[in-house]
């Protein structure tokens, strides 16, 4: 038998490698394979993304409007276009021809930096994305541009916004007030409140006047656009977010009024300054003139005189800021004056109720007050003398009566009632406003003569228009005094009512209709003894004032405001008014002012 063949180990060895080669081999062929073949559209789309970049285009929201109670638009956003240019260019545009169109259509800023400098900038810092190269476009601009194509073509976008419009700027200008960009410090304050509200840095918000206080409701949300752009110029656009416009507010303000009582007011500084004598409003240069709804305290008109145009206040600030009639004070809200005589009915009420006086009490006028032997003020004495009652002392508005019972009440008595019936107090209206000052023994410069002098209304008492106002509305309303506000309700825009302003009472002084009724009749008498208000459409209730300024008229005595509050239907009223004239030269200058706000109303 012969040997057997042994089979050699490395034989084998090989075999087995071999083997396990081709099976590597085969593995690789199946994954390129089903790479190249089923995953073929997943790595194209990979491929893709890394070519392209991401960016979000903001979508300004419309600003709400602001109205009257009658639907007149006060403030509104006027649409305006800014410029983008789309980089790099999309596809099936050209970027060099795109630039051409758009100096051809003189949509660079030629003070600016030219655009090559600006793409450089660009490109240094981004891949992709939009260059703003103008802003503002109005209508037919941006319709010329679309003329052209370019933005249907992806080469550049126009991005519409709202600029703030005022189609009369000269209404209520100072209530209104503007809007602006945001600053670092409203951006930066503790809150954070514009920032949790996804407002944008550069958004615009309202920075004074009702702008601002409803500047919330107004503003709305804004939307954006998320846009992906490849190197080889192909996008992609995805809305992220629609806008959402702000709400309209509508406001208690009756435009047609508010226009009457701004002309009544400058004309009659006008007239008073050219047909005046010296010292008796010749001299009177500004005024503010108030109407608000008894029964809500809704505000109807409010004017500041000097005034100004909101839509140039900007571009005319260096001159209105210099101008010695300070146009820019919002006196309504923040002027102070003394309310000289119209301040008795507070002292009248604050007496009655305490039970100083009764109605048909007297005080002797004999000209000159003798109680302190160091200060004997006087009065004018104008058709009374000797024992006055209270209708007569507010008919005629006796000093001598008011020194008396003010002296006997005591100055802080008659002061908390006045604060009570909304002099030196909070009004509850929105805007800010200065709060006021009345007369108090605790004053670091009270002695008695002091509270003679407060109680005509005068001494350290300094009020604002608005609260004379308040003050007219609540002895119209047996004491009680509605929170004031130019703000009625906001609607979206379905129509929708948002948000309503609740009325309410922001103080009661005591008394009821014992207390005021009889005051109420005494300024009905006073009304008929002022010749522009005795012929009015509808009864009126008024008191006037003369307060004395610290200027003296150069052949001595002191200049006077010009001070009136009321009312009316005197019977069942509805309308109660504040006027002042600064030099006015007495209160029965201003009556003209009510006068023609009571034939505009019920005439």
């Amino acid at each position: 038998m012969g040997k057997r063949r042994r089979n050699s180990p490395s034989k084998k060895r090989l075999t087995v490698l071999l083997v396990i080669c081709g099976a590597v081999f085969v593995l690789f062929a199946v994954r390129l394979a089903w790479m190249q073949f089923a995953m073929a559209d997943h790595y194209a789309q990979k491929v893709a993304e890394a070519s392209q970049t991401s960016y979000r285009v903001e979508l300004p929201a419309a600003r709400g409007d602001i109205l009257d109670r009658n639907g007149t638009v006060l403030a509104q956003d006027q649409t305006v276009y800014d410029l983008n240019l789309c980089l790099p260019a999309p596809e099936g545009t050209d970027l060099t021809r795109t630039i051409q169109t758009l100096q051809e259509y003189e949509c660079f800023d030629p003070s600016g930096e030219d655009v090559e400098t600006q793409l450089a900038a660009f490109f240094s810092v981004a891949s992709a994305g939009e260059l703003t190269v103008a802003t503002g476009l109005d209508g037919a601009r941006a319709a010329a541009l679309y003329a052209t194509g370019l933005p249907q073509s992806g080469a550049v976008r126009l991005v519409a916004r709202g600029t703030r419009s005022w189609p009369d700027g000269t209404l209520l200008p100072h209530a209104l007030g503007d809007t602006g960009p945001i600053t670092a410090e409203q951006w930066q304050a503790e809150d954070y409140a514009l920032s949790r509200a996804g407002v944008a840095m550069n958004a615009e918000i309202g920075q004074s006047g009702l702008e601002q206080v409803y500047d919330e409701l107004l503003r709305g949300q804004s939307g954006s656009v998320r846009v992906s752009a490849g190197f080889d110029g192909t996008r992609t656009e995805t809305v992220a977010k629609t806008p959402e416009p702000g709400a309209d507010l509508v406001l208690t303000l009756d435009a047609g009024l508010q226009q009457t009582v701004q002309s009544a007011l400058q004309e009659r500084i006008r007239t008073l300054q050219t047909t005046a004598g010296a010292g008796a409003g010749r001299e009177c240069n500004a005024g503010a003139a108030v109407v608000v709804d008894v029964t809500d305290g809704g505000v109807l008109a409010a004017a500041s005189w000097p005034g100004y145009d909101l839509n140039s206040w900007r571009s005319d600030y260096a001159a209105l800021a210099a101008d010695s009639g300070a146009p820019l004070l919002d006196r309504v809200c923040a002027g102070l004056y003394a309310p000289g005589s119209a301040f008795k009915p507070a002292v009248a009420a604050s007496a009655l109720a305490a039970g100083v006086i009764t109605v048909k009490d007297t005080v002797n006028c004999t000209g000159r007050y003798t109680y302190y032997a160091g200060y004997q003020p006087g009065c004018l004495q104008l058709s009374h003398s000797g024992p006055v009652s209270l209708l007569t002392a507010l008919q005629h508005s006796c000093n001598i009566y008011f020194y008396d019972v003010g002296r006997r009440l005591g100055v802080d008595a008659f002061s908390a009632t006045a604060q009570l019936l909304g002099l030196g107090a909070d009004t509850g209206v929105e805007l800010p406003a200065a709060a006021g000052r009345l007369t108090w023994t605790s004053d670091e410069n009270y002695q008695d003569g002091l509270a003679l002098q407060a109680a005509i209304g005068q001494g350290n008492t300094a009020v604002t228009p608005l609260q004379l106002a308040a003050y007219a509305a609540a002895l119209a309303n047996d004491g009680r005094r509605p929170a004031l506000h130019f703000a009625d309700r906001a609607v979206d825009a379905d129509g929708e009512t948002l948000w309503q302003f609740e009325p309410a009472t922001m103080a009661e002084a005591p008394g009821g209709e014992a207390v005021f009724g009889p005051i109420r009749q005494g300024m009905m008498l006073m009304a008929q003894t002022l010749s522009a208000l005795r012929e009015a459409p509808v009864t009126l209730a008024c008191k006037t004032g003369s307060p004395q300024r610290p200027e003296r008229m150069p052949g001595g005595g002191y200049y006077t405001n010009s001070v009136l509050i009321g009312y009316f239907p005197a019977e069942a009223p509805r309308y109660a008014v504040a006027v002042v004239l600064e030099y006015g030269g007495g209160g029965a200058n201003a009556a003209p002012v009510m006068r023609a706000i009571a034939d505009a109303l019920c005439g």
